[in-house]
């Protein structure tokens, strides 16, 4: 358990850093570039997305999952990588112009071109970030990463300043690209060339074509929003959508990164030793669930002042979609784990059969609500909608391989949902007591005071309600300068 809390300590130190970079470059790029143009360049990402699924073919996991991992195994998975990689870039380059007509943006094409040279860096960061991971070693992994999102984040900023449009952003993700994967070749223990082979490209094939099913559909279901409303509404919308959808994402993406990264090889090595399984995952999405449920609901109330002070005025017109997409992301908090577990516990065909019919509803979905009302709120509300449909049955296909102990998820889950409430209460107070003008945020020393409450009402609503995280060591040594007088007092008394 100590290898696991270091190792997630360590990833939520890495992701923390990167989220300040990316923030700090994002907010520079905003006032830089143009909606257009960041709807652009959103736009592309999403056709790329596609593509980076295919190009990982879930070497990755399997890598971190294999049980007797030897150099053979090793040997293969670089050379399925390269295969695929060169194979991809070459699709994409000559696919560039067709999507940049289907478009009617000739930026594109460019755009495209640039961006399919990542398929040539990629496969040589994919191993070792896999290697890393499978050990835990989080702790030069958050080097690498540090140092890659920051080269990406000066080439970004500083090309956007010079005047390149959404191209410096391309450019960006090649530095990120190249910085990785020669930082976590550096990284490993053994930094041996080995060559390419093809000797176990059976048993990798078999993991990674269930893989790549679940990533593709899962790609396309999140990418639907630019995809669908950059043909029907324009690349404005594309980017409003993207600036709302990017604040759920600071959790549910960036943040549960952190958590993802640890609980899939914890999980993996859970299953190795035969521990019981369904404890553990109900304490780490209680753990999941009290963190996520607040934050949501903060930006939730506060979405006008957080858009302003990350992305400036602007981006105002997104605030109305914030509460959709956060309502959205504490839905998905609560089976956020699942998937990590069935890859863990060997369940890759459950995992594929569920994506490929949660995640074309969801498309489905949210095409058809950006078809009908040609409106940006309402690919949000279909987001939201299928989210809360998607999750029981999420469940139903996990009783299926693991039984659910309901007693213990909604007794922890229902603790988690206290702490979030009174979290919230000062913060809705503050709301009511000095309502915000028309079109107009807080002030900025109001929005600071909500923050602060916020922090404070969740730090003391843990130790309240004798939530499961209030026993971790990291969050006593937190909370000590304040329990020490109490626990004195009750021993003097």
């Amino acid at each position: 358990m100590s290898s696991v809390r270091s190792a997630l300590l360590f990833s939520f130190a890495e992701r923390y850093v990167l989220i300040i970079i990316g923030l700090a470059s994002n907010l520079l790029i905003a006032r830089l570039l143009t909606p257009a143009e960041i709807g652009v360049y959103s736009v592309t990402l999403a056709v790329m997305s596609i593509a980076q699924v295919l190009r990982d073919f879930g070497v990755a996991s399997y890598l971190i999952q294999e049980k007797e991992l030897n150099d053979d195994h090793i040997r293969t998975a670089l050379g399925v990588t390269l295969l695929i990689g060169v194979g991809l870039g070459l699709v994409v380059f000559a696919a560039a112009p067709w999507v940049a007509d289907f478009y009617r943006e000739p930026r594109m094409r460019n755009l495209l071109w640039l961006a399919s040279l990542n398929f040539l860096l990629l496969p040589f960061s994919t191993i070792s970030l896999a290697l890393l991971r499978r050990g835990l070693a989080f702790k030069p992994l958050v080097a690498v990463n540090f140092i890659a999102t920051l080269a990406g984040a000066v080439a970004s900023v500083g090309l956007s300043w010079a005047g390149f449009g959404p191209m410096a952003l391309v450019a960006g993700t090649l530095v990120v690209s190249a910085t990785t994967g020669f930082a976590a070749w550096c990284a490993r223990g053994d930094r041996r060339m080995l060559r390419p082979s093809l000797s176990h490209w059976r048993s990798l094939f078999k993991f990674g074509a269930q893989s790549s099913v679940v990533g593709v559909i899962t790609s396309v279901s999140m990418d639907i929003n630019d995809l669908a409303v950059g043909k029907l509404m324009g690349f404005t919308p594309v980017a409003l959508l993207s600036r709302a959808q990017g604040l759920m994402n600071l959790f549910h993406r960036d943040l549960m990164g952190s958590v993802r990264n640890v609980a899939y090889p914890a999980y993996a090595k859970a299953v190795r030793e035969h521990q019981a399984m369904e404890p553990l995952y109900v304490s780490s999405v209680t753990y999941v669930c009290v963190v996520a449920w607040p934050f949501y609901g903060f930006v939730s109330l506060y979405a006008l002042e957080t858009l302003r002070l990350l992305f400036g005025p602007q981006w105002d017109a997104a605030a109305p979609l914030v509460p959709l997409f956060c309502l959205a992301g504490a839905l998905a908090a609560a089976g956020s784990l699942v998937g990590n577990l069935m890859v863990a516990m060997g369940r890759m065909d459950l995992l594929t059969r569920m994506e490929v019919f949660f995640q074309p509803a969801r498309a489905v979905a949210i095409v058809a609500a950006a078809a009908y009302w040609r409106e940006p709120w309402a690919c949000a509300a279909a987001l939201a909608v299928t989210t809360l449909l998607q999750l029981p049955l999420i469940y139903v296909v996990k009783g299926r391989f693991l039984p659910n102990d309901w007693s213990a998820l909604c007794h922890q889950l229902g603790r988690s949902l206290i702490v979030a409430s009174l979290a919230l209460a000062l913060p809705g107070l503050l709301l009511c007591l000095h309502p915000r003008e028309l079109g107009q945020p807080l002030p900025a020393a109001w929005f600071a005071l909500a923050i602060v409450s916020c922090c404070v009402s969740w730090l003391f609503a843990l130790s309240l309600c004798r939530h499961p995280l209030a026993a971790d060591p990291v969050f006593a040594k937190l909370t000590r300068f304040w329990r020490r007088p109490a626990d004195n007092a009750a021993q003097n008394g």
